[in-house]
């Protein structure tokens, strides 16, 4: 009967269960602690919900396993049945789930409607008891849903009182009639069982993910869980905000609200308010829901590029990004959170704008702390939290950190002098550990009135300011030092990065996080540790204003081109490790960069850039990586090696973009330079290939032919076999370009012999030269052995994460199924093929020879056959294509 588990609430994180109906806010977050969740007709939910005294011995404690439940279509049965006949199904319903309940130690803690909470000492009685109830009414006309949880709540006089509950809850939201899930913890007391693995979700409370399995074998659908998500998880849990969540969904909801900002000064929440209720709003995009930052950007023209990024949208060679991104998302049904927008105003506006009409089926939900002021928005101005509210937070926050805090007319005053903002409670709640409430309310309220007497600003912002203000000054000089410090990096930092540019001691940090100036968040390469943008803002006043900003900007330049340094071989080199470090301190590089080209710092802005432009093209952003190298390649140089091999590499890209007369001139520039400057350095092997391959774009062949030569010649001098092969891979495309197939098969077979000994980057190269091979092979009339060196080359990647290797085989598969006029078997190839290419931004040799053979297939199989092939390739993954070539053959 409930639209959703959603909403516990407690002096940690539990809420109250909630119903509205579908066609209000269907789901909103209540501030009842857990001992009577439910509610009876249309209240208030930004009051706590009133209970009935809960002082019961019979609640275990210790470790407990929870069990929520209740009817799937509740609302369809009631009015299938009448009022009458559903009362009489609901009556036999509690009737037998009690039987089960009792008969295996359960305690009902309460009940309401449809749904039943019940309690149990051992988490095998639970399991056996929710087994019980599923066989009892499985003859009946009801289908109900379970999920449990077991953990070590705490029992107080208002109920059961932490995370698990609310955990318990979410799982059982998730899960449909007729399923029992349990979580790990659960799974891990009861053994198998019987339990099918579910895998890891993450629910709707925006917590890590947690693994869960399934009683039974039975097929369900998908549970309805957060996916194609990248929503990150809080610090905290989500308390309060009952009526504002339910108004943003509510908002969410309309079909004429396309573009949603939340508006509001710093420290009101507006960043968990978004995410909250993004999360709550997900099953509505089936295309996913995702999270864009923006705090780090410090042009609003890098704006598409990092909702590209997120995603993982590439560009294509000779065409806009805007263009791309927008025909990526035409027709798509997503969520896109951008987050933190008011320092790209007025330009992220045009940018917004410009995206709206091409990508008309996609939702934007934008924070920011003033309106965007573009026709097509709809504001929501995100207010403080409510009276209750406040009180509620500060004590949950002051209990997270072992200090019991009562409810007093004192804490009502101290959260009133606040503002009842979020951010500057949870700074004031730190504090309970060394001040009383009374101390508190004593200690701020001086200052409160001095910064709302001397700043002309909204009356919140003052106070935010006052509160961060006040929470710095009570930091020891060391503290302070290190916080000021930390604000010079844009997109968080590393402990490492840290300690070498901050100055970072353990303690100090540790201090810093305990004390919420400093929050800290999982990676896929470890821990980094950033500040919310108030917190940030106000560090960078203070270190401007001490004159500190200058010098570590010097260390944090000299950090990050040395990390650059280290890193830039194995990116090369297809690295994934390497290339995930280097995208996590993309905002910290950029910004980096940025600063070194102001103030000329020349030689640490090529090392930068010579460190991520492959990061750059391998992540399918070459008009954005164009405009830094260009700028680099710009600068006033002494003619060094760094500057030539920047001139070099500054071509690359608008080869890359189609360009290639652009591409040859700073090519040409950066390999004479080399020659001149230092005649041995081994990068002149790589300028040599590279300027060949741009000379046979422009049909310049017998140029090409040189290049290429020259550049062989110093591959073999240097004696490496992953270069030599890279040059033989040269002068087999000039082969070919020529006509010389056979002598290009020859020198492509020379290239695959060296780079077989080459480990995991030989693997990938030579994978691609077979595949070269192959389709010289399917031009000679040779489809045996095109065939059998397809497959060589696919056996080698098809189990890698390198899907642009994978598509230029599947395409040349595709396009030798066509000559053999197999035109079932050749579409789906061909489809895949470019579509990959495509969202990876490659630029192919034969990408007009695949997109034209896929016409071809296109006009022999007709529109509505070729338009389920299209539809079938869309949803198909790497792991599909073994079996979709195997029928090819």
């Amino acid at each position: 009967m409930y639209g959703d588990f959603t909403s516990f609430k407690s002096a940690v994180t539990a809420k109250a269960w909630t119903r509205a109906s579908p066609s209000s806010i269907r789901r909103v977050s209540g501030p009842a602690v857990v001992s009577g969740w439910g509610r009876k007709g249309v209240r208030d939910l930004g009051k706590p919900v009133a209970h009935d005294p809960l002082v019961r011995a019979d609640l275990p404690t210790g470790t407990v396993t929870f069990l929520f439940t209740d009817i799937e279509g509740s609302t369809l049965l009631l009015e299938e049945l009448g009022t009458e006949g559903y009362a009489a199904v609901l009556a036999e319903h509690r009737r037998l789930c009690r039987e089960a309940w009792v008969a295996h130690g359960g305690v009902e803690v309460d009940t309401e409607g449809d749904a039943f909470f019940v309690v149990f000492a051992t988490a095998p009685g639970a399991l056996r008891a929710a087994e019980a109830a599923q066989r009892k009414l499985e003859r009946g006309p009801v289908r109900v849903r379970m999920g449990m949880h077991t953990g070590t709540p705490l029992l107080t006089e208002t109920g059961y009182v932490g995370m698990d509950v609310h955990r318990a809850a979410r799982i059982a939201a998730a899960v449909h009639g007729g399923q029992v899930v349990l979580s790990a913890s659960t799974t891990s007391l009861v053994g198998d069982a019987g339990l099918v693995d579910l895998g890891e979700h993450r629910f709707k409370d925006l917590s890590a993910p947690e693994r869960v399995f399934q009683l039974g074998v039975g097929e369900f659908p998908p549970l309805k869980s957060l996916y194609r998500t990248n929503l990150p998880v809080p610090a905290t849990p989500f308390l309060g905000r009952s009526r504002e969540l339910g108004e943003v969904v509510g908002l969410l909801s309309r079909e004429d609200v396309r573009l949603l900002t939340l508006t509001g000064p710093g420290g009101t929440g507006k960043t968990r308010l978004a995410l909250q209720a993004a999360a709550e709003v997900s099953d509505d995009y089936p295309d996913g829901v995702f999270w864009v930052p923006l705090a780090s950007l410090r042009n609003p023209q890098l704006v598409l590029s990092a909702m590209a990024q997120v995603v993982e949208v590439k560009e294509e060679p000779g065409r806009e990004l805007a263009d791309t991104l927008a025909g990526w998302l035409a027709g798509k049904r997503l969520l896109l959170l951008l987050d933190n927008a008011e320092h790209l105003l007025p330009g992220i506006a045009s940018v917004l704008a410009a995206l709206r009409e091409p990508a008309s089926t996609v939702q934007l939900l934008v924070t920011s702390r003033e309106r965007l002021q573009l026709q097509m928005e709809s504001l929501y101005e995100v207010p403080s939290l409510a009276p209750d509210e406040a009180v509620e937070l500060f004590v949950a926050r002051a209990a997270a950190l072992g200090t019991l805090v009562e409810r007093s007319p004192v804490l009502e005053e101290l959260c009133r002098r606040l503002d009842e903002l979020p951010l500057a409670l949870e700074l004031a709640a730190v504090r309970t550990r060394l001040f009383s409430v009374e101390q508190l309310v004593e200690r701020l309220s001086s200052r409160l009135d001095l910064f709302k007497g001397a700043r002309d600003s909204d009356p919140r912002q003052q106070t935010l300011r006052a509160t961060i203000d006040w929470s710095y000054e009570l930091l020891d000089p060391e503290e302070q030092r290190l916080l000021r410090a930390l604000s010079v990096f844009v997109g968080g930092c590393t402990y490492e990065a840290a300690e070498q540019v901050a100055g970072s001691e353990p303690d100090t940090l540790q201090s810093l996080i305990d004390k919420s100036l400093v929050r800290r968040r999982e990676t896929s390469v470890g821990q980094r540790y950033w500040m919310l943008t108030s917190i940030g803002d106000f560090a960078h006043e203070k270190l401007d204003g001490l004159g500190e900003r200058e010098k570590l900007l010097e260390r944090l330049l000299g950090w990050l081109a040395q990390l650059s340094d280290e890193h830039a071989s194995a990116v090369r080199m297809h690295d994934s490790l390497a290339q995930e470090v280097l995208l996590e301190e993309q905002p910290n590089i950029l910004a980096a960069l940025e600063w070194a080209i102001a103030v000329g710092r020349v030689e640490a802005a090529q090392r930068l850039m010579l460190g991520s432009w492959f990061l750059w093209i391998s992540s399918g952003f070459a008009s954005e990586g164009d405009l830094w190298a260009q700028r680099v390649a710009d600068l006033p140089s002494e003619p060094t090696v760094l500057y030539a091999e920047s001139l070099s590499t500054a071509g690359v890209f608008p080869r890359f973009r189609g360009e290639p007369e652009r591409a040859l001139a700073l090519q040409r520039r950066g390999l004479e330079l080399l020659e001149r400057v230092s005649p041995d350095s081994p990068f002149r092997a790589a300028g040599y290939t590279d300027t060949a391959g741009v000379l046979r774009m422009l049909g310049r062949l017998d140029e090409a032919e040189a290049y290429a030569d020259r550049g062989l010649e110093l591959r073999r001098e240097a004696g490496q076999p992953g270069g030599i092969a890279h040059a033989l891979a040269a002068v087999a495309s000039v082969e070919q370009a020529r006509g010389a197939l056979e002598q290009a098969l020859s020198t492509l077979g020379e290239a695959v012999d060296l780079l077989d000994g080459e480990g995991e980057f030989g693997r990938f190269e030579a994978a691609a030269a077979i595949a070269e091979i192959g389709a010289i092979e399917r031009s000679l009339g040779r489809y045996e052995a095109s065939r059998a060196s397809l497959r060589e080359a696919f056996k080698r990647v098809s189990r890698s994460e390198k899907v642009v290797y994978l598509a230029e085989i599947v395409g040349e598969f595709g396009l030798l199924r066509l000559v053999q006029k197999q035109i079932d078997e050749a579409a789906p190839l061909l489809s895949w093929s470019i579509r990959t290419l495509r969202e990876a931004g490659l630029e192919h040799s034969r990408r007009d020879e695949l997109e034209a053979g896929l016409a071809q297939a296109r006009e022999l199989l007709g529109d509505e056959p070729f338009a389920a092939v299209e539809a079938f390739t869309a949803r198909l993954t790497p792991d599909d294509l073994d079996n979709l070539l195997n029928r090819a053959d």
